[in-house]
């Protein structure tokens, strides 16, 4: 991992927070706090566990993270990320496997926590957000003219019930108050709970429940599966 070291370190007021997206992490480690940040910025921007000759000046300029700040005695370390790392449309997968990625199989490191990163604007905003948002979640649920805190639920016993019991739970739950139900994530398509036939129990109760209270509650099946099945 021998990289030009100045690469990688900055001083604190060549870091503008509208071109970099800055990371705090708390690092135990036996090398010295600003060496085990280096170890952190070169893995987590344009290095890997060698040297490798492929790694362009431009990429070494306009690429690398930096450490440009640590706190020694919270052994804490401030690392700066060039927005031009982050891929928006890769969504929030891609901010994490840079800024939390292979860092914590660094063998150099015997304990790494992120603890917060300041993410500039510009890349804030280039990112979708929500489908919805809080806002059409309540349009959804039936809550924008009533505000209050949304209640989920999950069904329980997590397995064990058939369509008909599981849609009974459901409608209790949703004649009870709850706005969100979803179903146990070791429940898919068993035998004994079909997923086709549950769906359309689970709907009709929710069905009744509209018709009774005004409102529908939304409810999440749980189709984990292989790709070309979830699509089916």
């Amino acid at each position: 991992m021998s990289q030009e070291a100045d690469v990688f370190l900055a001083s604190p007021e060549s870091i503008d927070p509208e071109n970099f997206l800055v990371a705090k992490y708390r690092v135990k480690s036996r090398l010295p706090l600003k060496e085990a940040g280096k170890q952190i910025a070169v893995e987590e921007s344009i290095g890997t566990w060698t040297e490798i000759k492929t790694t362009t000046l431009w990429a070494k300029l306009k690429l690398a993270a930096k450490v440009f700040k640590t706190e020694e005695e919270n052994n804490v370390v401030y690392i700066a990320y060039p927005i031009e790392l982050f891929d928006a449309e890769a969504g929030i997968a891609n901010l994490l496997s840079i800024v939390a990625g292979n860092l914590f199989g660094l063998s150099s490191l015997e304990r790494v926590r992120l603890i917060d990163i300041q993410v500039p604007r510009r890349l804030a905003e280039s990112y979708d957000g929500p489908k919805f948002g809080i806002e059409g979640i309540r349009k959804l649920v039936e809550t924008h003219a009533n505000p209050r805190p949304h209640l989920g639920v999950i069904v329980k016993p997590k397995v064990g019930l058939n369509p008909k019991e599981t849609a009974n739970v459901v409608y209790e739950a949703a004649i009870g108050g709850a706005d969100f139900i979803k179903d146990d994530e070791t429940l898919v398509n068993q035998s004994f709970c079909i997923l086709e036939e549950r769906v359309s129990k689970v709907m009709e109760a929710l069905d009744k429940v509209e018709q009774e209270l005004g409102r529908k509650p939304l409810y999440a099946v749980n189709i984990t599966s292989s790709y070309r099945r979830m699509v089916k």
